[in-house]
């Protein structure tokens, strides 16, 4: 290599070559920008006018619809009216009729009122609206029906001569030829949501590994070479222009060292982005079938047991295997390696999956489910450990939060694509889809983790000793007890328990009810990599779990003040939030608490602890908030959890800095 300095360029060339290029272009760079904005415009419009007719059409079908519902209602009506007066009950001293169109409106949200009216108009019997409202919504609608906020209709009824004419008019709110047209929007604008952020994922994996990490090591390579030092070759394997670039300069600097006499290492970026994804595979497999597991054991388990009872049994023995698994494979992550671990998590979720697919009693289901939990749980164990392990103090909050948000991806898209595959293709096909899911996982484990992460030399097994010091490190006591616990018991309890019996109580339907509940996980994937990124730059890990846990209880308490749709939209919303400030900052600040224990024993048991905490509250949340319920009803339990999250809260803000610190003492085992 010579040390003669580049030749310098011609005067104006530079100038003259952009003037070519200018010159080449079919458009100037401004009226391209113009026709891409004409051409959105355009396609909006276009959209809009095909909406809108669509709407039209659809309004028309479904007046027709509801006509014929109110038909049948009426006749309904009538038929108890005339059967009152074949008794010879006057017209006008028949009673029970507001109670009757009571029941009515219970199975027909849409029905605003019904009444019995005479020639004249005259409202002889009122339900759902007093007499005088309905005597106005009737003259209102008389002569421009279109005016009226109600559909009407009118059923004469037949009757002696002895009596008046009248007839049964039955009021349906208009805004329900919209609903279900509203309703396939909401349900289309979450199948947009669920593909853009599946495209998003594939489109981050791939410009991650094939260009900016080998863009990253190529700038540390080149940068290595201008400072002369010929130490550091190009190792992260592409095949596109990139890689045969850097391929040029390996062998220059290859030959460069042999002549000065180094020994060039080969640098390489971690792919920590495909954990990211192998989170979201493993999550994805197992949620694929979250709709029908209830009503799919409930079939299987109908033979020996009682059906309810039956999947409640299978689905608690899974619960209980992830939470016997994880502390489990944390003790031996270390030893096994984040590779292995994923392989072997990931091969018997795929076995479980395939053979909950086709089990045909309670006791192999409960086999294959058991193996699915052991799957899930090593799975998770090894992705969690891979970023701890590819990640420092100062930006392990962002790897953790950057595999969450993997998982909470995968929550959003697994329950709305299962029961799409469900319903068109059968539950058992949903289950093998999750398994199919799972093995290719597993292929994809060779390509996107590697196995070269690795913690330092495997320490050894904690004795009792070692981990009674461990538990008496009050700092990490009061992490565990005042927000690792709280926050997964309040994420089971609340949103998976009260939030969808409140909100069905409330008259939303269960499409409504899972649009509220997937708030949750898109306010926490959205938010999450900027907390996190704040999170490690402050350095304040315990500020960051204090904030959330606020957080947590400002959105319950709310919600308990206000028990409505939009509140609880709000609440949820919140509580997404918080999950993304806290649950990341948790798992850094729990290692920095116990930095003197895990520099001796590793991070495996303070995981494991941490871990088994966790689920325990995550299985106590729904029996406490079911406790809560039948005790002093739904509303009340909201606001008991949210005063629960403020003490806890509260507790941890005052403890965390106050109590002895002595992690030195505490954490080494003389």
């Amino acid at each position: 290599m010579t040390d003669s300095p580049p030749p310098k360029a011609a005067p104006n060339s530079q100038p003259a070559q952009h003037a070519d290029h200018a010159h080449s272009r079919l458009l100037p760079k401004g009226t391209i920008w113009i026709l891409l904005l004409l051409s959105t415009v355009t396609l909006c419009l276009a959209l809009i006018s095909i909406s809108w007719r669509a709407a039209d059409l659809a309004r028309d079908e479904l007046q027709t619809e509801i006509t014929e519902k109110a038909e049948i209602e009426a006749r309904a009506l009538g038929e108890k009216i005339e059967k009152a007066l074949h008794l010879g009950i006057p017209l006008r001293g028949i009673v029970g009729f507001e109670s009757v169109v009571d029941k009515l409106r219970d199975g027909d949200p849409d029905l605003v009122f019904a009444a019995v009216t005479n020639d004249q108009n005259d409202v002889l019997h009122a339900g759902g609206l007093t007499g005088d409202e309905i005597g106005r919504a009737l003259a209102v609608a008389t002569p421009s029906p279109e005016d009226t906020p109600y559909i009407v209709t009118r059923l004469a009824l037949t009757h002696d001569n002895d009596h008046e004419d009248i007839a049964i008019v039955l009021g349906h709110t208009r805004a329900a030829l919209m609903r279900p047209v509203t309703d396939n929007l909401f349900d289309i604008a979450i199948i947009f949501i669920i593909t853009l952020a599946l495209s998003f994922e594939l489109m981050l994996l791939v410009l991650t590994v094939n260009v900016a990490l080998p863009v990253r090591v190529a700038r540390k390579v080149l940068g290595n070479v201008r400072d002369r030092k010929f130490t550091l070759l190009h190792g992260q394997s592409t095949h596109d222009e990139i890689g045969q670039f850097m391929e040029r300069i390996n062998a220059v600097i290859s030959s460069t060292a042999k002549k000065i006499g180094t020994h060039p290492q080969t640098e390489r970026e971690v792919r920590l982005i495909g954990v990211r994804m192998l989170a979201f595979m493993f999550v994805l497999a197992e949620e694929l079938a979250r709709p029908i597991m209830p009503s799919f054991f409930s079939q299987v388990t109908s033979s020996s047991l009682d059906g309810q009872l039956g999947a409640g049994v299978v689905m608690a023995v899974h619960l209980l295997m992830v939470a016997l698994a994880m502390p489990i494979c944390s003790l031996f992550q270390e030893r096994v390696g984040s590779l292995r671990m994923y392989l072997c998590g990931a091969f018997l979720a795929t076995l479980g999956l395939f053979g909950t697919a086709f089990a045909a009693g309670i006791w192999d289901l409960v086999l294959w489910r058991a193996l699915s939990g052991i799957g899930y749980a090593t799975t998770f164990v090894a992705c969690q450990s891979y970023v701890l392990n590819a990640t420092n103090s100062s930006n392990r909050t962002q790897g953790t939060a950057m595999m969450v948000s993997g998982i909470m991806l995968a929550d959003i898209c697994g329950p709305a694509i299962g029961g799409i595959v469900a319903g068109h293709f059968g539950p058992d096909t949903t289950f093998l889809g999750g398994a199919a899911i799972a093995s290719l996982a597993v292929a994809l484990a060779f390509f996107l983790m590697d196995n070269m992460v690795r913690g330092k030399t495997p320490p050894p097994i904690p004795t009792k000793a070692a981990l009674k010091a461990m538990l008496g490190n009050r700092r990490l006591q009061v992490l565990i007890l005042f927000a690792a616990m709280p926050a997964k018991l309040i994420l089971s309890g609340f949103l998976y328990y009260l939030t969808p019996i409140i909100l069905l109580q409330s008259g939303a339907t269960t499409a409504e009810t899972g649009r509220v509940i997937m708030l949750y996980g898109l306010v926490a994937i959205l938010t999450g990599w900027f907390i996190a990124k704040w999170t490690d730059k402050s350095q304040n890990e315990t500020r960051a779990v204090g904030i959330g846990g606020g957080l947590t209880a400002a959105g319950l308490l709310l919600a308990g003040w206000m028990p409505e749709y939009a509140t609880f939209a709000v609440a949820v919303a919140v509580l997404g939030l918080a999950q993304a400030t806290s649950i990341p900052a948790q798992l850094s600040a729990s290692l920095k608490l116990s930095k003197d224990f895990t520099e001796q024993h590793g991070t495996g048991p303070v995981l494991a602890v941490l871990r088994l905490t966790e689920r325990l509250g995550g299985a106590i949340g729904p029996l406490l908030a079911a406790g809560l319920t039948l005790w002093v009803g739904t509303t009340q339990a909201v606001w008991i959890l949210g005063a629960f999250a403020a003490v806890s809260v509260l507790c941890f803000e005052l403890l965390i800095g106050h109590v002895p610190a002595e992690q030195k003492d505490e954490g080494t085992v003389k």
